[in-house]
């Protein structure tokens, strides 16, 4: 199923409020061991999803990359991006972040420009691909059809990749849906109510607290006020 460019964009905005504070232009440090990760889904270093946005970004867009890092700095984060083993390029990051996980803000705000462009604002929509496809085949597999029900999945895609017992999840929902209607309930069984199954299959305190918010579609994660409306997302929209 192809999902729309506008979709798309609402979905990580979504997920790009958890990951941090600037959307396309999110850049932290080395806080989490992966060298440095950028952007609205946090693409980095030491998961190898930074290397190949990077790197079409400068072999397509050379000019205006060297133009936001200027002619030394561009010069580096290039080399650093097509010469060096992933491990090099954890420690390069590494070696730009202060003590507490952030980016020395002499390279933090050239990544914050370059996150503003539309060229890469494109090449991370682009890398998202794989993430899109998973929770769409998610939703195939749950009965999933609402904006906010993929916003479910997607984020978890993003976050986790994978989900525990999928098998048995499926098994609830079938169960559950059986008695809703036993108990004289028409229609569609919701898709919140789909969530709650699926929910039981997300680990971590971290990626519980994300899904629950999504899935009620309001709540304080990493102290945010978080809602999803803010995002054009619901349960009323179908995708």
């Amino acid at each position: 199923m192809a999902l729309t460019d506008s979709l798309k964009d609402k979905l990580l905005r979504n997920t790009g409020f958890f990951e941090g504070n600037d959307g396309y232009s999110t850049v932290s440090g080395n806080f989490d061991g992966q060298g440095i990760s950028f952007g609205i889904i946090q693409y980095n270093f030491g998961q190898g999803t930074l290397q190949p946005l990077l790197k079409e970004y400068i072999q397509n867009n050379e000019t205006e990359f060297k133009a936001v890092f200027g002619t030394s700095k561009a010069a580096t984060l290039k080399d650093v991006v097509n010469n060096k083993t992933k491990s090099q390029q954890i420690d390069w990051g590494a070696s730009i972040s202060t003590s507490g996980g952030n980016v020395v803000s002499e390279w933090k705000t050239l990544f914050e420009s370059m996150g503003a462009k539309s060229a890469n604002q494109a090449l991370q929509r682009k890398y998202a691909e794989s993430y899109f496809d998973r929770a769409v085949t998610f939703a195939g597999k749950f009965g999933i059809i609402s904006t906010q029900g993929l916003a479910f999945l997607f984020d978890h895609s993003v976050q986790s990749w994978s989900l525990s017992g999928e098998n048995s999840i499926i098994s609830e929902i079938k169960s559950l849906e059986k008695a809703w209607r036993d108990m004289g309930e028409t229609g569609r069984y919701p898709d919140k109510e789909r969530l709650y199954s699926v929910l039981k299959g997300v680990s971590g305190s971290d990626p519980i607290a994300r899904r629950t918010a999504i899935r009620n579609g309001s709540g304080t994660v990493h102290g945010k006020s978080y809602n999803i409306s803010t995002f054009g997302l619901s349960y009323s929209t179908n995708f």
